[in-house]
């Protein structure tokens, strides 16, 4: 027995058929739309490669925006963030280092030398560059500030704005990460001493990008690995909370 959709959907394609030689003469979007809605096997040698490119296009665009869901906002943002640090350590070094050798004078604080005027002016665009990073940061910062909470409120409850976004990266999204067993959420951020540990037999690591949490930190050395384990299993219950749970309905 047909059901109605299916009874529509068989409405869609014989109007979008010719009559003499069963061509389908709608536009891609038509097609795209009769792919997405019809189970039944269609006749692709009477659609002409052009309407199949076109609608092949129309769903890919269609599948990237399903996908872009509020977590990967976090991921481009802390992403962003981490790189403009390591380009302001780079840049800085490079600053401080080339001011001292062109006046001779020894190397002084980053901020004490941003301010100071009468610099080379072979260092003033590398000045700028740095202040823009500076505010880069600065921005970036503030919107994790301001969206993480929305997002994965109970992440930050317990690690923090940052912290929460950056482990929600390196398990690649929120859904990967709400699935994850706390023993791999754990060792989070130290893969290459995984791997260095299963290819050479060196001490395991105890913890990964868990390390940056307070707790962990004052931990003394036998103990940081009992604490990491502990957290691990917090942030596996409130990774599944934030993704079940109200924020996906």
């Amino acid at each position: 027995m047909l059901e109605e959709n299916d009874y529509l959907v068989d409405i869609v394609s014989i109007t979008n058929f010719s009559d003499d030689e069963n061509e389908f003469v709608g536009s891609s979007e038509d097609l795209s739309k009769l792919l997405s809605e019809t189970s039944s096997e269609l006749n692709f040698e009477n659609i002409s490669l052009s309407l199949l490119r076109g609608a092949s296009i129309i769903q890919a665009k269609k599948a990237i925006q399903d996908s872009l869901t509020p977590d990967k906002n976090l991921i481009q943002a802390i992403e962003t963030l981490d790189e403009a640090h390591s380009n302001l350590n780079i840049s800085s070094e490079r600053f401080i280092t080339w001011y001292s050798q062109l006046t001779g004078n020894p190397r002084i604080k980053l901020d004490s030398l941003l301010d100071r005027k009468g610099l080379p002016s072979q260092l003033i665009p590398l000045r700028d560059s740095i202040l823009a990073v500076k505010k880069l940061i600065a921005e970036m910062s503030s919107y994790l500030d301001n969206e993480s909470p929305r997002v994965i409120s109970n992440l930050v409850e317990i690690l923090g704005t940052q912290l929460a976004a950056r482990i929600v990266s390196l398990a690649g999204g929120l859904s990967k990460l709400a699935r994850m067993p706390a023993s791999t959420i754990q060792l989070l951020g130290a893969e290459k001493a995984l791997f260095r540990h299963i290819a050479d037999g060196s001490p395991p690591p105890k913890h990964g990008v868990l390390y940056q949490h307070p707790n962990v930190k004052k931990a003394s050395g036998k103990e940081k690995g009992k604490v990491s384990r502990k957290l691990a299993a917090k942030v596996a219950i409130a990774s599944r909370i934030d993704f079940f749970g109200e924020n996906n309905g």
